[in-house]
């Protein structure tokens, strides 16, 4: 999906309201219509976009003030740092497109201006070998600390960049992971995330989504959700312990984590979602949660390892291809 290239203007004001991890009142949806045209300078490839909402009669060719910049793309052979610029040809850089980083292979950092304040979770991830954000200190929303980004007051962690190797630390003073915000990171091998931390990934997830190499990952008993596919094609992730305080299990959560052996669940979940735990071939329980009352489409579908456990009573509601290829024994609920 291309961020800052869709024709439509509805579809496009509510796809960013949906998605900006934009944490102040003033919405992205609203600042940026249709490009009006576009071009190189200097590393980068750009389209200019008007500000309807700052005036509804008037238009971008009345004033340059009323216009901002996406950067669409960064030019082959960029290196080692890439400064984003805070303005071109007069018109304010506002974003970045969700693609533009995707060839930037060889890019290890990256500067973020003051003026750019809107950024789909996920887009700094796609440089894969980013190592370091820096983010300007006088910038309204955003701020880094240790070349990771985070909100403004340091609590909420927005993006670590793709680069990074082996094992990463979550500060102390976090309280919150953004979602996507380690997405795509496959050069880590293990997390821990600290004590006072209550949400992963938000309502829309994938905050660990894709890191192929994370063996392992430290959650605490803090968290109170964790967002859907958070875990999916964590593929040598292999042991994992779901917090207490977690009551439901989100869509797609791990699934795909083919190297997971060990799962445990706690009692009080409540849910668990479709494809939860799809395709993951050496998991095994101890236990069903007594607490459970529903199991979603195809949740445990090829679960192979999964033998020889009774599904509780309380399960009232099992949909489609919830166990298909589990030995699993089922409550006499209906057909399921």
């Amino acid at each position: 999906m291309k961020l800052f290239k869709l024709k439509t203007t509805t579809s496009f004001m509510a796809i960013l309201a949906a998605w900006s991890f934009h944490p102040a009142p003033l919405s992205a949806s609203d600042a940026i219509t249709p490009y009006k045209e576009s071009g190189k300078s200097g590393q980068f490839n750009y389209a200019v976009y008007n500000n309807r909402w700052l005036g509804v009669e008037l238009r971008a060719n009345d004033d340059k003030h009323l216009t901002r910049v996406a950067i669409t793309g960064v030019l082959p052979g960029a290196k080692g740092k890439i400064v984003i610029p805070s303005s071109i040809g007069g018109h304010e850089v506002y974003g970045i497109d969700e693609s533009a980083l995707v060839s930037c292979r060889e890019v290890t950092d990256i500067v973020i201006p003051k003026t750019l304040r809107f950024l789909r979770p996920g887009t700094l991830n796609r440089c894969q070998g980013l190592e370091n954000i820096t983010v300007a200190d006088d910038h309204p929303d955003f701020a880094s600390m240790d070349g990771v980004m985070f909100d403004k007051q340091k609590t909420k962690l927005l993006a670590l960049g793709a680069g990074r190797e082996g094992h990463y630390e979550v500060p102390v003073t976090t309280t919150s992971i953004g979602p996507y915000a380690f997405s795509l990171c496959i050069l880590l091998k293990s997390v821990a995330v600290p004590k006072g931390v209550t949400d992963i990934g938000g309502r829309t997830g994938g905050a660990f989504q894709g890191c192929s190499n994370l063996e392992s990952i430290v959650i605490p008993e803090t968290v109170t959700n964790i967002g859907q596919k958070s875990f999916q094609d964590c593929s040598s992730l292999k042991e994992a312990a779901i917090p207490p305080k977690v009551t439901e299990i989100p869509f797609g959560l791990f699934w795909k984590c083919g190297k997971l052996t060990k799962l445990t669940l706690p009692d009080g979940i409540t849910s668990i979602g479709n494809y939860a735990f799809a395709d993951c071939t050496r998991m095994t329980l101890q236990g069903f949660p007594k607490s459970l009352t529903k199991v979603g489409s195809y949740a445990f579908k090829n679960c192979t390892a999964l033998k020889g456990l009774t599904v509780p009573n309380s399960v009232i509601t099992i949909e489609k291809g919830a166990f298909s290829g589990c030995d699993v024994k089922l409550p006499k609920i209906g057909d399921a």
